[in-house]
């Protein structure tokens, strides 16, 4: 068969394929009609005829026919404006008399009616898939009709292309006849699809695909002429999803944003992009918010966000993407934030969140773009850009005080956007921080910082005063962003230009900051006294504590500058003070967000003090990297306890960095007094062992005895923690590295205060203090740990007295051991035995009594296995004498004082 003739044959096939639907659909209306027609007719016949029957003069005229519901729209607005009842439209017009219904007998009540059941199979096969599938076809078919005769040559390229704007142009056509044929028809269910838009969507596919074809297969028109035509199919696709649905705007805007991807987007320039992209997203915010299509505008957003990140890595200026950028996140704020919330009072704006998520991941894009273009060079255009994404969702808060998160979403981007500022060129004449190496025009970023920070406080403190009405998270949302933006901006930028050395004039800007921040509260203080309101009462709290805080960063600027811990200490006592004072359980959770910063800092480098630390005693850097911080936060914690209530989260995060803080302290000075101030000295000495395990024990003690009336589970786990770490250090340290009997290094000290006798001896008095005090605050298992490890520091100290006593300051077990030092250890171990007995007798102990059975029987072995072949003379039979003695005086003791009988019952008077 000729090729010709077939083509012919499938043209007509497709037309009558075409034609089938159709004329199935307008005999599926005439049907419609026509029953329309029949039930009319059988209301007409069973009506009683005129004059059968008299009809009473008080009986009310028959109900009229309710009217035909009107169609359901297809989609709602973004923000549904309710008609009130007042309202003209719900009115009856001037001169109409209500129609009165007929009372109803009273009865039973009618049972509701059932629930609609699931579409079967049947009606999603005739309803739907067929539908979605009858559209792919089209186009594809469409596409494959082209492509075979291009393939077989049937006709020439603009036969083609000709053929392919009619095909595309009749199914848009076709679409249109089908929407206004079946506008009178019911109401289709909105589950299905609609099949005018479907035809629509197919016209628009094949129109685009023509279009490229013209220009990338064919070359019949240009770049220009072939991008202006694309995007005029995707904005008149986005026109005509107003009449046909939102599934064809989507299908719109995808083919007007991947235009410049087809055909460039104008040669090695970006500003045609930077110009064309934010008409087609402003295009489709346009139609989403006249039609309700959030998922329209969510789409539009996308694409503006990953065509913004695919400019960074294209050549071209960076002023163009720094403009794109700016363009984007200004429709985005308004379209997703402020237009939603306008209008809201205040009493009623609670936060929105879906306006925080959009500002958020709008900022994030922005600083993502903001670190690709770091490196271009055009510091006033990145930070033009910056400053805009930072005033952007603060302005956005402002307006729309749903989207009052856009506060806290600014402050964050301006910290962020002073972390990727640019960094010096010559990184090896530039001091150093961390990560950073100087910075490039310091001048523009101080100013950057302070335009930002101080807009974001001005429009958060705008919304705070006059007497706001603004709900509590609302409220706290404006108050973080005033309160953290610059602080953040102030400390980040005394990082970036004096890289922690001591700056003079950063500490003249903390004073200053200071004295506008007591402004500020002293003016919702004068405001709040007016009108009450519980977001004056925040924001006196937080531009308090805000003040505080900078007063805190302007002494360590002036004085250290090393370390921000001590200032955030101050910062979280001063809030805790206020939250106590003023009752903002906000400022709560301030304290602990402050110390879960501090606790990272630690994290990341827990030396907080420089390598040129003094060597004074106790009075060094330590006491102001960590002593001071300690005290502050364990205040805090104090601060906000609230009476006669459990500890919560922000309390105990509190007391567990006073705690960390505390012990690091300790520990440290230490270390700092045992050598001569380097921290970083390399080994240790077995007095170092020994006062850490004393300083654990100690914390642990004195833990164990606040946690009986305290009920805050970071003392009572603290001081497990504490007194674990003292027995790990106690059989690592004092029993593995740094025993004088394995390392034999000298020992320092008398006959009877050495250093031996100090590392423990005093840790072994501390842990059994930490037992007695445990007994019925603790659980048995402790308390027998501690009384255990203070057993086995006594044991070890005992043996190194008598060591040090016959060897002098080596006591290494390579060195000969005589017969009166071999007969002194029973002695002691006899001795120290009795004692423990005599404490577990006196005490009712059974744990000492144990202890003493221990000691006593070690040293019964040792007189029986050692002392027999070791010892000669008197001195063997001294030994066993002792031995025996003792052993016959301990079985004396526990039968008349442990286990004596109970005495029998006195006889009972005549």
């Amino acid at each position: 068969m000729d090729d010709g003739l077939f083509l012919s044959a499938v043209l007509i096939a497709l037309a009558l394929a075409l034609s089938g639907p159709a004329g199935l659909i307008l005999a599926l209306r005439q049907r419609h009609r026509l029953h329309v027609l029949e039930r009319r007719l059988a209301l007409v016949e069973a009506r009683p005829i005129a004059g059968a029957a008299p009809v009473a003069a008080s009986a009310p005229p028959p109900a009229p026919e309710p009217p035909r519901p009107e169609p359901v729209p297809e989609s709602t607005p973004l923000v549904p404006s309710p008609v009130p009842a007042s309202s003209p439209a719900a009115a009856p017009p001037r001169g109409a008399v209500p129609a009165v219904a007929p009372q109803q007998p009273a009865g039973p009540s009618r049972p509701s009616p059932p629930l609609p059941s699931p579409p079967s199979i049947e009606e999603r096969f005739g309803t739907r898939w067929t539908v979605w599938v009858g559209g792919l076809a089209l186009a594809f078919g469409a596409a494959l009709l082209v492509r075979y005769s291009a393939e077989r040559g049937l006709f020439g390229p603009g036969v083609r292309i000709a053929g392919g704007f009619a095909l595309a142009f009749g199914l848009a056509g076709l679409g249109e006849v089908l929407r206004r044929r079946l506008r009178g028809a019911a109401p289709v269910p909105p589950a299905w699809p609609d099949v005018p838009a479907m035809v629509t969507a197919a016209g628009t596919v094949g129109l685009f695909g023509t279009i490229y074809a013209a220009q990338a297969l064919y070359g019949f028109i240009g770049p220009g002429l072939a991008f202006a035509g694309l995007a005029a199919t995707g904005l008149a696709a986005m026109v005509a999803a107003l009449l046909h649905g939102p599934a064809l705007a989507g299908i719109g805007l995808v083919g007007a944003l991947a235009t410049p991807l087809l055909v460039g987007g104008g040669g090695g320039s970006l500003w045609p992009l930077a110009l064309y992209l934010p008409v087609v997203a402003g295009s489709a915010y346009a139609f989403a918010w006249l039609k309700g299509w959030r998922a329209l505008a969510v789409a539009g957003g996308v694409g503006a966000a990953a065509w913004a990140l695919f400019l960074t890595i294209l050549p071209g200026e960076s002023v163009a993407v720094h403009a794109h950028l700016v363009l984007q996140q200004a429709l985005a704020v308004l379209v997703l934030a402020v237009l939603p919330g306008r209008g809201v009072p205040d009493g009623q704006a609670r936060l929105d969140r879906f306006a925080a998520l959009a500002l958020a991941l709008a900022a994030g894009v922005a600083l993502a773009v903001l670190g690709g273009t770091a490196s271009d060079g055009d510091a006033l255009s990145w930070a033009a850009a910056a400053l805009a994404a930072t005033v952007l969702p603060a302005l956005a808060g402002f307006v729309a005080a749903p989207a009052a998160a856009g506060s806290a979403v600014a402050a964050l981007t301006l910290a962020g956007a002073l972390v990727l500022w640019p960094g010096a060129s010559d990184p090896a004449n530039a001091p150093s921080f961390l990560l950073w190496y100087g910075v490039e025009n310091p001048g523009l970023l101080i100013a950057l910082a302070a335009a930002g920070s101080l807009t974001v406080t001005a429009l958060g403190a705008l919304r705070l005063l006059g007497g706001s009405r603004l709900p509590y998270a609302t409220a706290l949302s404006f108050a973080a962003g005033a309160a953290a933006a610059p602080l953040a901006a102030l400390a980040l930028t005394d990082l970036r230009v004096a890289g922690g050395a001591v700056a003079p004039d950063f500490a003249v800007a903390a004073g200053a900051l200071a004295a506008g921040f007591c402004g500020l509260a002293a003016l919702c203080r004068r405001q709040g006294s007016e009108t009450p309101s519980p977001a004056l009462t925040l924001g006196l709290g937080a531009f308090a504590a805000a003040a505080v805080a900078s007063l805190c960063l302007g002494l360590v600027f002036a004085l250290s500058g090393g370390t921000l811990t001590p200032a955030l200490a101050g910062a979280a006592l001063a809030t805790a003070l206020i939250a106590r004072r003023l009752d903002i359980p906000a400022l709560r959770w301030c304290v602990a967000g402050l110390a879960v910063v501090v606790a990272a800092r630690l994290a990341w480098n827990p030396a907080l003090v420089r390598e040129d630390l003094s060597s004074r005693l106790i009075l060094n850097g330590l006491v102001l990297a960590y002593g001071l911080p300690a005290l502050g936060f364990g205040l805090a914690a104090w601060a906000i306890r609230l009476p006669e209530r459990r500890a919560d989260i922000p309390e105990q995060v509190a007391q567990a960095l006073s705690l960390l803080l505390s012990g690091l302290f300790v520990f440290l000075e230490i270390r700092h007094a045992l050598h001569d101030g380097d921290l970083s000295a390399s080994g240790t000495s077995v007095l170092e062992q020994g006062l850490t395990t004393l300083a654990s024990l100690g914390f642990s003690l004195v833990l164990t005895r606040v946690a009986g009336s305290s009920s805050s589970p970071v003392i009572r786990f603290g001081g497990l923690a504490f007194a674990c770490l003292a027995l790990v250090q106690g059989a690592l340290g004092l029993g593995l590295a740094a025993n004088p009997f394995l390392t034999d290094e000298p020992v320092a000290g008398g006959l009877v205060l050495n250093d031996a006798v100090l590392a423990y001896a005093l840790p072994a008095a501390a842990a059994f203090a930490l037992a007695r005090a445990a007994r019925g605050v603790r659980p048995v298992w402790f308390v027998r740990m501690a009384g255990g490890l203070g057993l086995g520091l006594s044991f070890l100290a005992l043996c190194l007295a008598v060591r040090h006593g016959f060897q002098g300051e080596r006591l290494g077990l390579d060195r000969e051991t005589g017969q009166a030092e071999w007969y002194a250890y029973s002695a002691a171990w006899l001795g120290l035995g009795l004692a423990a007995l005599g404490y577990g007798i006196l005490r009712g102990s059974a744990t000492a009594r144990l202890a003493s059975a221990v000691l006593v029987g070690l040293a019964t072995l040792k007189v029986f296995l050692l002392d027999l072949s070791g010892l000669e003379g008197p001195l063997r039979a001294l030994s066993f004498l002792g031995l025996g003695a003792c052993l016959i005086g301990i079985g004396l003791v526990y039968q008349r004082f442990v286990f004596a009988p109970a005495p029998p019952p006195a006889a009972p008077d005549a």
